[in-house]
């Protein structure tokens, strides 16, 4: 018996020093590590590293705890660079290993996958079987994976700058550079994110790029004419909403405009029978015009179900002026603004 007791000992023993072997960082201790209660130290220190520590029953539980508490820290301070950004604006958006002693190289799988770049550094097992761990996030190399990213949006940006320069319809050079401002919007979100990292202010073409825009949808002046069976004002405001939240100009006298939009557009009563609802059907129909060339067309049709023939009528408008008209500008933007 005590043979066999000693060899279970020599076991355990055994196997406790394979666990810390495979775990590099890894304790299991009574006392609580200084990493703990204080965040950062000489091997993670501040300038060098954003730190968190999260917790939970096993190691990815809380591996996922603290990329959690990690991204919540830098998104928000993300988010504050942002809102700091637009107030000024308004007053003129993988995981890498480094070999390296500090970093626990077993593998890692996570739910938490906002964060690029984040490693798991230490592992803390206390008496009650709970796992504690620390995650790092290399500051410089973090922003080094971004500066790539931010390369790659600049050759996407000199693409469509290329493009526009082929191009002689402000409506379709319009639609051309909201491209561009996509991709430069992206890329305020990274040169955010690396602020926050090094602590150094970031400059990108957002602003510039946002202002050609401007000044591009001022020189846009659009005609429009509905043809419809019903509800012709209500389908005319709502296209010029549209048009007007893009910039551009809405006139009545069509020798002043530079671009046209026609939209046709059917709303009647249907029938089924032994159906206790009634129905309304509606098609539409609209095309972009400049210069005497279609830029861009567009049908769609559906049918709406109500208790009365007025109740079925008033949907189906309803659902043309918003959602076909939400689709119309959508797939334009699409259409014309895509490479």
């Amino acid at each position: 018996m005590k043979t066999v007791l000693h060899i279970n000992r020599v076991r355990n023993f055994l196997f406790m020093i394979l666990l810390l072997m495979v775990s590099g960082c890894t304790s299991i201790s009574n006392t609580p590590p200084s990493w703990l209660n204080s965040l950062y130290d000489k091997s993670c220190d501040k300038d060098s590293y954003l730190c968190a520590i999260g917790s939970g029953s096993s190691r990815e539980k809380a591996i996922d705890s603290a990329l959690a508490s990690l991204s919540q820290v830098f998104n928000s301070q993300v988010k504050s660079v942002t809102s700091v950004i637009s107030i000024s604006t308004a007053e003129m958006g993988g995981m890498f290993s480094e070999s390296s002693e500090m970093f626990d190289q077993s593998s890692v799988t996570s739910s938490t996958d906002k964060i690029i770049g984040a490693e798991v550094v230490n592992t803390y097992i206390d008496s009650t079987q709970r796992v504690f761990v620390r995650v790092a996030l290399n500051r410089e190399e973090a922003a080094n994976i971004y500066k790539e990213e931010i390369a790659e949006l600049d050759l996407s940006i000199l693409e469509v700058e290329r493009r526009i320069l082929t191009l002689h319809d402000d409506l379709t050079r319009y639609f051309t550079l909201s491209k561009a401002v996509g991709y430069a919007r992206k890329q305020q979100l990274l040169y955010n994110q690396i602020q926050v990292l090094l602590n150094q202010s970031q400059e990108s073409r957002l602003a510039s790029l946002e202002r050609k825009l401007i000044n591009l949808a001022s020189s846009v002046k659009i005609s429009i004419e509905i043809d419809s069976s019903q509800g012709g004002e209500v389908l005319k405001a709502a296209f010029s909403q549209k048009l007007n939240n893009l910039g551009f100009t809405i006139v009545n006298d069509v020798g002043e405009a530079n671009a046209f939009l026609f939209v046709k557009c059917d709303i009647v009563p249907l029938n089924i029978e032994d159906s206790p609802y009634k129905y309304a059907t509606y098609t539409m129909w609209a095309k972009m015009m400049s210069g005497g060339t279609t830029l861009y067309s567009y049908n769609t049709s559906e049918r709406e179900a109500a208790l009365s023939d007025e109740d079925a009528m008033k949907k189906a408008l309803n659902r043309v002026s918003s959602v076909a008209v939400d689709e119309f500008f959508h797939l334009l933007e699409e259409s014309l603004g895509g490479l």
